[in-house]
């Protein structure tokens, strides 16, 4: 059953849409871009970033373009000196807690934050006199990086963690100043799917631990490949910088594996060089191995050894 198509007002540009899409996906469609921090395709709506605010006509007020549906001959404007100057005060309160840390954090070339700041941010800041909030890291294992005081609270972490992959080990913690993202107990997150948050994360606060200051976006040249470690032959591109694989990103295709990727395929490049296996190995005891060419030289100290113990 296909849906009757209706029209509507996109800044007085006329534009054919479908019943059931959201005001940010016809936008989208038809071409016109509308910032937003917390709206994911693949993720629930939140609606609690406050970015994406739209003026439509019959409104007094502005509305959330990821929350509200088109409707036949609706009128929707985008660029507006009201949504302009929303968008703006959107940025002054989210910068005022974000630290200033831009120069040495991982996500700096590839920041949402960043890039809607340049566009819709203004000239100047009013917090002189105000302290800025901060939050102590979490420990959330060897893949994730954090850094919380870079949190925004867009939730896109949680709602991955509970909707897509279906471990509700994230959470929002508190209220008001003292809103957290966080784990309810102290735990690492352990699932299979847990690097993909580092994707969703619009800012720095979560990161590729293993990636840590290797390398900046602009030095790196992606190369499109597949992942050979399970049968779905996932879609990625490898991240290199001087013939090296500084990281693994996913690489989009509805077919396969949509925008995600296991932790083996993201993290299993690390066998590449640093823990990869160049000799024969011969294993002595539960947890000690020595070279195989190095043996006969062991166990002649070994050996040694042992006499130097019976005389003594």
């Amino acid at each position: 059953m296909t849906l009757k198509p209706i029209n509507v007002l996109i800044d007085e540009r006329p534009i054919s849409a479908q019943l059931g899409y959201t005001i940010l996906q016809t936008c989208a469609n038809a071409g016109v871009d509308v910032p937003r921090f917390c709206y994911h395709d693949k993720l629930l709506i939140a609606g609690n970033c406050r970015i994406c605010l739209v003026e439509v006509t019959g409104s007094k007020k502005l509305v959330a373009s990821c929350a509200v549906h088109v409707s036949d001959k609706m009128s929707i404007y985008t660029n507006t000196a009201r949504v302009r100057l929303a968008r703006q005060n959107v940025l002054e309160f989210l910068l005022a807690n974000h630290p200033l840390d831009c120069p040495i954090c991982d996500q700096g070339g590839e920041c949402d934050l960043q890039d809607i700041t340049a566009l819709f941010g203004a000239d100047r800041g009013r917090f002189y006199e105000t302290e800025k909030r901060a939050v102590l890291n979490k420990d959330f294992g060897p893949l994730i990086r954090t850094s919380m005081n870079r949190c925004i609270h867009c939730t896109r972490c949680v709602r991955f963690l509970t909707m897509s992959s279906g471990v509700a080990t994230l959470g929002t913690l508190g209220r008001g100043s003292a809103t957290e993202i966080g784990t309810y107990i102290n735990q690492f997150i352990s699932d299979e799917l847990s690097g993909n948050i580092t994707d969703l994360c619009p800012v720095g606060a979560l990161t590729s631990k293993p990636y840590s200051f290797k390398a900046r976006p602009w030095e790196l040249v992606s190369v499109k490949s597949v992942d050979i470690f399970d049968s779905l032959n996932s879609t990625l591109t490898f991240d290199v910088m001087a013939n090296k694989i500084c990281r693994v990103l996913p690489y989009a295709n509805e077919a396969l594996n949509e925008c995600w990727l296991t932790n083996k395929a993201r993290y299993a490049y690390d066998g590449l060089f640093s823990q990869r296996l160049n000799a024969c190995l011969l294993r002595l005891s539960v947890e000690f191995f020595v070279p195989s060419t190095e043996a006969k030289s062991f166990f002649l100290k070994k050996r040694h050894l042992n006499a130097f113990v019976k005389l003594s």
